[in-house]
């Protein structure tokens, strides 16, 4: 499968690159500068990833829903089937929650351009967005 098109990116394309971790613009990795902080550009076409301060905060919020539904839940289920006791059901899903987030923190990076893009496929250079036009 290639990502790279002379056309127009559309918002499928947009989701399979950003499930992927991929630039949406020309599909290649290179959004990631470390574990939590996103390249100011894309590696491989240069598509700007910079946004206003807080832009990508929504990654804080994905990360506390999918805590609660992937850790606290399953934990208070565990402890309400006395599995765990109680200390040790608080000790899990306070570290387990924090493990989570930063396991899956790269990932919620990647999600957040996504969905901007999905929202906004026409800001993409491919599709002729700022970074596309000569001006």
């Amino acid at each position: 499968m290639s990502f790279e098109t002379n056309d127009e990116v559309t918002r499928a394309d947009i989701m399979m690159r950003g499930t992927l971790c991929r630039c949406p613009n020309c599909g290649r990795r290179g959004l990631l500068a470390s574990w939590f902080r996103l390249n100011k550009a894309c590696a491989s076409c240069g598509m700007d990833l910079a946004k206003s301060a807080g832009f990508y905060s929504g990654t804080t919020s994905i990360g506390y829903v999918a805590s609660i539904i992937f850790v606290i839940i399953p934990v208070c289920f565990l402890v309400a089937f006395k599995v765990l006791s109680v200390t040790a059901g608080v000790l899990l899903g306070i570290f387990g929650s924090f493990g989570f987030i930063v396991l899956v923190y790269p990932v919620m990076l990647c999600w957040m351009v996504m969905a901007y893009h999905v929202a906004m496929p026409g800001e993409l250079p491919a599709n002729g967005g700022r970074e596309g036009r000569d001006e």
